[in-house]
């Protein structure tokens, strides 16, 4: 169960990306819990970690309103419900855990994914317009949202996170701390006009 949830809210969530060398810095900041973030490999790997005092994020220096998220993510080999290891775009003030269009959401939809996404490092991206999202894993594409006719672009940043909430699951703490990596960061995005 703890497998089958973490896998869910990836792809909930996701944008991700396929190898690249480019390191953390060029795309991306620290967003919170700094301490629980480790940058490694010469900027090329990010570990964020969660425990009973804390999670870690990163985001995007930039906001865009299209383009291609792409990143490879490998959760924590120790599975618990509760944990959720993200990488998702987002406006400023809202968090959103399925595909909102000017309204209340309720687009969640589960993928199988097929494979144990801590046993190694898998390729998930977002490539986003102004008409439909499509979400891949491993360069499959999971899901396509068309988005309504009324729908209106607003400026996006990229985020990805370590956190941890209860209709996940309960955690169990006596685990921690659980350790989320990132690489492959990938950004082709365009501003918003």
């Amino acid at each position: 169960m703890g497998i089958a949830r973490a896998s869910l809210i990836l792809l909930v969530f996701v944008v991700v990306v396929a190898t690249s060398d480019e390191v953390f810095d060029k795309y991306y900041q620290p967003l919170w819990g700094t301490d629980h973030m480790n940058v490694t490999d010469q900027g090329k790997e990010v570990q964020l970690r969660i425990d009973t005092s804390s999670g870690s994020g990163f985001k995007s220096k930039r906001e865009y309103c299209s383009g291609v998220f792409r990143m490879q993510i490998k959760i924590s080999e120790k599975i618990t419900g509760g944990v959720i290891t993200s990488f998702y775009v987002r406006t400023n003030g809202t968090l959103q855990t399925n595909v909102f269009a000017n309204d209340e959401g309720h687009r969640e939809e589960l993928v199988k994914l097929g494979f144990n996404p801590s046993a190694d490092f898998h390729t998930y991206e977002l490539n986003w317009s102004a008409k439909k999202i499509v979400f891949k894993v491993d360069d499959k594409t999971v899901r396509t949202f068309n988005y309504p006719t009324n729908y209106k672009s607003r400026p996006l940043h990229v985020e990805a996170t370590v956190w941890n909430v209860s209709w996940a699951g309960t955690v169990d703490w006596s685990k921690a701390p659980f350790t989320s990596y990132y690489r492959g960061f990938y950004i082709n995005g365009t501003s918003c006009k």
